[in-house]
């Protein structure tokens, strides 16, 4: 291994989980690609397809389901939120993906937690996917200014190379910060644990420590602006590249999540310097899909669209989740987004998501954008807005706010509340915008240590047990848990041979989680199903990777 000197997925023996043999083969497989890079356009591949995240969704065949590329999927972070539920329909195809989300959706206090309260391990797979995605940026940072450039065009096209591979690692630590850091309190981010930070792409067998949390924003931070400065003046090369503007709005997203709001307000007035547009509700009608890639909104996007699937009534089967009616709730009648982000299924159940595929059928390929890594302009006009409230500016955040709500609303809009009535409004305001496109989860960590209005909230989740009876599916048992106020939960622990195998990184002290109600359905709470509508045992393919 030691002759390894560079390889795409040199993550690293304890950040990529692997044991010592295994992580021989697997490095070896890859290190033939290395002597295939002769020039820019090698790099820029091996961007596209080993560091962006891909397409991962829900297929349905011959009786049979399973999902692509899934390894890529983050909708995990929809169910630890309060923005969808779980219902007492049991007819549903997606049996098995239920019990995958079950540790998320219960707040477990290790996510390898199966359904039976029991490890069963696949803990792994979300660090494993970002850091293996961090090394190919080591990589391609490393080697990008070796590669011959004989025009302008190649120049400027190793740039952008270099500022997607910057702009992807930082979004990529920023993900790990939140999933597995507390969230940043600038009074205490010098003394909180951060994360392990590998700039090298060099294979290092070693034992890795995690930086203090100031330092591991620092770095994100850093990996931005250098994302800006070699994007500037370029174009990408598509919607799914990155760009200059989507690098700023992250940029604006870090501060806003560090509470430096003048950094902020700077960045987002930036992207709106850039691209100010947006989608006027009013264009359509509930049933159309509102957010997709001929949005004006969109500046990038990658990743999954699956979500959109477990609101899909395939066949007769019913929708096993929906939309909580808590977040229902939080839009007025006036609001254009109530019956077009929301709306009823193909069999007219309601609470479904339609933001994403409108009224049609939600299995297969539909949807061009993600639920997770989707940046629009509407963010640019909500941190405007809060960092601007935070900031003392609640002119400009009353502003910015009617002019985004005007594209949102049925009526006039005015804005009128101020203080932590103002900040609240805002808070709303992002809850109801960014519905179940992966801002809910982080806005509630981080809304935990915000100052100077602090917030937090108490979730509580139904999550079924389904069983066979007389060739139905019926509920056996509904057990409830409950996300306190203040939760310790809302930090990940990490992955458990990821801390067993490196127990220089510690874990966090995430708490245990048991249900504190079980009920009984009323009724049988099943679906009457033919003799042969019994086709999941017959014919499931245990290659799905479920």
């Amino acid at each position: 291994m030691n002759a390894i000197k560079k390889t795409i997925y040199g993550v690293g023996l304890m950040l990529c989980g692997v044991s010592l043999t295994s992580c021989d083969s697997f490095l070896e497989e890859y290190s033939q690609d290395l002597a295939k890079v002769t020039g820019w356009e090698d790099l820029d591949e091996v961007l596209l397809g080993d560091a962006y995240i891909k397409t991962c969704r829900i297929v349905s065949a011959n009786y049979s389901v399973g999902t692509e590329n899934r390894d890529s999927d983050f909708d995990f972070l929809h169910y630890m939120t309060d923005e969808i539920t779980m219902t007492e329909y049991t007819g549903n195809d997606l049996l098995y993906y239920d019990y995958t989300v079950f540790p998320f959706y219960t707040w477990q206090q290790d996510t390898g937690t199966d359904y039976n309260l029991r490890y069963s391990g696949g803990d792994a797979q979300y660090w494993n996917t970002l850091y293996s995605r961090i090394n190919v940026c080591n990589m391609v940072i490393s080697l990008i200014d070796e590669q011959p450039a004989p025009t302008e065009i190649d120049e400027q096209a190793k740039r952008r190379v270099k500022g997607e591979a910057y702009f992807l690692r930082g979004l990529y630590y920023f993900m790990l910060a939140n999933l597995y850091c507390e969230p940043y309190a600038p009074s205490t981010a010098s003394s909180t644990v951060g994360l392990p930070m590998k700039y090298s792409e060099v294979v290092e067998d070693k034992e890795y420590t995690r930086e203090n949390l100031e330092v591991t924003y620092e770095n994100i931070i850093s990996d931005l602006r250098n994302a800006e400065e070699y994007l500037e003046g370029t174009t990408p090369k598509s919607l799914y590249r990155a760009g200059l503007p989507t690098a700023k709005l992250l940029l604006s997203r870090v501060y806003l999540y560090m509470q430096d709001w003048s950094n902020a307000v700077k960045k987002a007035r930036e992207v709106l310097d850039i691209n100010s547009r947006l989608l006027s509700l009013s264009s359509k009608t509930p049933g159309d899909a509102c957010l997709d890639a001929s949005s004006p909104e969109v500046l990038f996007s990658m990743g999954d669209y699956m979500v959109a699937s477990l609101f899909s009534d395939e066949r007769r089967n019913m929708a096993k989740w929906r939309v909580s009616d808590e977040m229902v709730a939080l839009y007025s009648s006036d609001d254009l987004r109530k019956n077009r982000y929301i709306g009823n299924s193909q069999f007219n159940r309601p609470n479904a998501f339609r933001k994403f595929n409108g009224q049609s059928e939600a299995w297969g390929p539909i949807n061009t954008v993600g639920s997770v890594f989707t940046f629009r302009t509407s963010e640019a006009y909500l941190t405007l807005a809060e960092a601007s409230a935070y900031s003392g500016d609640e002119t400009t955040a009353r502003t910015t706010l009617e002019k985004f709500l005007a594209t949102r609303m049925s009526g006039k809009v005015s804005v009128d509340e101020s203080g932590n009535d103002l900040i609240d409004f805002i808070r709303d305001e992002r809850a109801r915008e960014f519905l179940i496109e992966g801002h809910r989860w982080f806005d509630l960590r981080r809304y935990t240590v915000c100052q100077p209005y602090p917030w937090s909230k108490v979730i509580e989740h139904g999550y079924y047990y389904i069983t066979r009876k007389d060739y139905d599916d019926v509920i056996d048992r509904i057990d409830w848990y409950r996300l306190e106020k203040n939760d310790g939960a809302y930090t990940l622990p990490l992955p458990r041979d990821i801390r067993n195998f490196q127990v220089s990184l510690g874990n966090a002290s995430r708490p245990s989680r048991s249900p504190y109600l079980s009920t009984k359905p009323e009724g049988d709470g099943g679906d009457d199903w033919d003799d042969d509508d019994d086709w999941w045992d017959d014919d499931w393919d245990d290659d799905d990777d479920w």
